[in-house]
């Protein structure tokens, strides 16, 4: 490693050098914010004139390789953002050189062209460029700087971010007064330039404890480039091209936004299970991951590669409802209207399933309405949602496990939700369902939408599209100053107005694009049939038959609407045997009468046997001694396998939370869990 201090246009526009963004790196992704900030860094300097301003690290590294014409390329390994934008303040003060409305510029337009800032002036092909960025933004920098070398080229649009941004340099530059203050500045930006020396430094190692200015670096950006750095240079484009950028255009996360971090935080749920997933660092989770399962030897990061795609694809089936079968994606269309991206996990965990026939379509279907009749009532009721993530993955771990016995997986679900009965994880009952429908604010109530959306469509109707449909109050919400509706209100018209304005039945949908707060009966049912010539929504049809709208009215409606939705998200009816045989009570009393002596009194485990930790976040391993009992690798000997998980846990600093450690040790690598071999006894 070399490094040292420069001056970034020094560094630039070095000879017979080209700067070239590695495949494994991120588009160019700044945007007017960090353009500003550099924008002032660079003005601030260039005005105080006696200080020069430092703006980070850049970091090459040779890939051994040497054109022809004997430019060297340096793989950006960080500095892509701000090489870029400076590159883009270059081609604005070009311009304005160019166009020649200022005199006395400190520069000129052929200065900034030929001078090696934007190109290797007598070469040509790829190494004519000082830069090389992604695919999806070199096209758009290259014609720039054609555009600047010959004014008849045409400008490719394909990336947005830098036309912006280059108008943004350009807007600034022209209302400038001393647009010498901004040379000035360019002049006296300082970097540390380090290059790295291929097969000696490591550049995943620098890449992840790097912080310059600009925007952080998400877990995907990290987790691509820890995939590809896998592999020498002359392989990653390869790598990238075939197995990683697979991944990126299933998710659709070019951007590298939240996509990416929700869809690897569902994998690992799966992954983890019953480990909830929710706090953890996703980046070291998978460095984790991928050391525990052997993935960085052999090259077997394209096995995983091809598993993580296999998973990115049933996650943009499960939030996109993209599916070719009609009935299973109207069921995950529905279900993602709920916006509960809590049971994704799970969700992914069946389509796995259901990819490999091990369900059915008919059950897959029944568990995905299983799951929005679940979520949906616990809406409604108010219901905790924190306690959710954990029950997730304590579902998809006894799920799998039933699976894996041949058992019915859609029973159990059914039965395994229905047996948190009393808990905060509740299936709320009919009668605790229908309470709260009937008296609960539902136009305040964040699901409002799809509740009357679900009802349209469960009464004979389409399904109605948010952006085309808004909710709208019968009764206004200025009734009670409304003469229109003195005698609607009756004798205690506050009282009456109070109990049912904001119910069920008082609310329907309109095409109108908002909720009209006063008016008289007339005028609702026009903007509820959408006209003259409007039919009105199947349920809106009792609104527009009723010929008048009062209280009573709307108690009547909210009663058959709540009829009506006690069918559509209907509770699943299991008798009690059922339901006991997945109680996890019933493993708990196992487990009273069941100690590890005597599994290992019965042969189940025996001496020397390895158990190894499930849990590949925290990779250990214990021993079974001659005397049946838990040795760890400290020496520590326990009777018990959740005494001996939770003194392993604090080991390694791990936070400990009332877990089974029956459902953490496995006997031998990818062997039986202890609660699977106490089964039975």
């Amino acid at each position: 490693m070399d490094a040292n201090s420069r001056s970034i246009l020094g560094l630039i526009s070095e000879m017979n050098v080209r700067f070239v963004v590695p495949v494994y790196q991120r588009p160019y992704s700044w945007g007017e914010s960090q353009c500003l900030q550099l924008w002032d860094d660079i003005l601030a300097c260039g005005r105080r004139r006696e200080s020069l301003h430092f703006t980070g690290s850049i970091v090459t590294i040779q890939d051994g390789s040497r054109s022809a014409a004997g430019v060297t390329p340096l793989l950006l390994i960080d500095g892509q953002q701000r090489i870029t934008t400076i590159t883009l303040l270059l081609i604005a003060l070009a311009r304005l050189a160019r166009e020649g409305s200022r005199k006395n510029l400190p520069f000129t337009h052929e200065e900034i062209v030929a001078s090696g800032y934007l190109t290797n002036h007598f070469r040509s092909g790829a190494d004519h460029y000082k830069l090389t960025l992604s695919k999806s933004d070199q096209a758009t920098c290259q014609s720039l700087i054609d555009n600047l070398e010959d004014p008849s080229c045409p400008v490719v649009t394909g990336s947005e971010r830098l036309l912006e941004n280059l108008a943004f340099f350009e807007r600034r530059v022209q209302a400038l007064d001393d647009v010498e203050s901004v040379w000035a500045g360019l002049q006296r930006l300082e970097v540390v330039s380090i290059a790295l020396s291929q097969g000696q430094d490591n550049p995943q190692a620098i890449f992840e404890s790097m912080n310059s200015t600009g925007k952080d670096l998400s877990s995907a950006d990290l987790i691509r480039n820890f995939v590809l750095m896998a592999y020498p240079v002359s392989e990653q484009r390869e790598m990238y091209q075939l197995y990683w950028r697979p991944i990126e255009e299933i998710l659709g996360a070019d951007a590298y936004g939240q996509t990416f971090d929700d869809f690897i935080r569902s994998y690992f749920t799966v992954a983890y299970a019953p480990e909830s997933m929710a706090k953890a660092d996703v980046y070291q989770t998978f460095k984790r991951y991928v050391l525990f399962n052997g993935y960085h030897r052999n090259d077997r990061m394209k096995n995983l590669s091809l598993k993580v795609k296999r998973f990115a694809s049933y996650y943009a089936r499960v939030t996109t409802g993209e599916v070719s079968d009609a009935d299973v994606a109207a069921a995950l269309g529905t279900l993602s209207m709920l916006e509960a991206p809590v049971v994704n996990p799970l969700l992914l965990a069946l389509f796995d399933s259901y990819d490999h026939q091990d369900l059915s379509r008919d059950e897959f279907l029944q568990m995905v309405a299983t799951l929005e009749s679940y979520l949906f009532r616990r809406a409604v009721c108010d219901c905790e949602t924190s306690v959710l993530a954990p029950f997730v993955a304590s579902l998809i771990a006894r799920l799998d496990a039933v699976r894996g016995e041949g058992g019915n997986v859609a029973e159990a679900l059914q039965a395994m939700l229905l047996n948190e009965a009393g808990t905060p994880r509740r299936f709320p009952t009919n009668a605790e369902f229908e309470r709260a429908l009937s008296t609960r604010d539902c136009f305040g109530f964040a699901r409002a939408f799809y509740l009357l959306s679900r009802l349209e469509g469960a009464s004979g109707g389409e399904l109605p599209h948010k952006g085309d449909w808004t909710i709208e109050h019968v009764m206004p919400v200025k009734a009670p100053s409304d003469n229109r509706w003195a005698q609607a209100l009756g004798a205690d018209p506050d009282r009456a107005f109070e109990e049912t304005v904001n119910s069920l039945g008082n609310l329907t949908l309109t095409s109108a694009t908002f909720d009209l707060q006063e008016g008289s009966f007339a005028d609702k049912l026009e903007r509820v049939t959408g006209g003259e010539d409007g039919a009105p929504l199947a349920i809106s049809r009792d609104i527009v038959a009723a010929g008048e709208w009062s209280p009573e009215q709307i108690r009547l409606r909210t009663k058959r609407l709540v009829a009506q939705a006690l069918e559509i998200w209907g509770i699943p009816e299991l008798s009690e045997e059922k339901c006991r045989a997945y109680r996890p009570s019933r493993r708990a009393s196992a487990g009273e009468q069941a100690s590890f002596a005597d599994l290992f009194e019965a042969g189940r485990v025996e001496m020397d046997d390895l158990l190894v930790s499930a849990n590949p976040m925290y990779p250990g391993r214990a021993t079974v001694t001659s005397r049946g009992k838990i040795m760890l690798a400290n020496g520590e000997m326990f009777d018990d396998p959740t005494e001996a998980y939770e003194r392993f846990l604090t080991s390694l600093g791990a936070s400990v939370s009332g877990l089974n450690g029956w459902m953490y040790w496995r006997r031998g690598e990818g062997g039986p869990l202890l609660d699977t071999l106490r089964e039975g006894l």
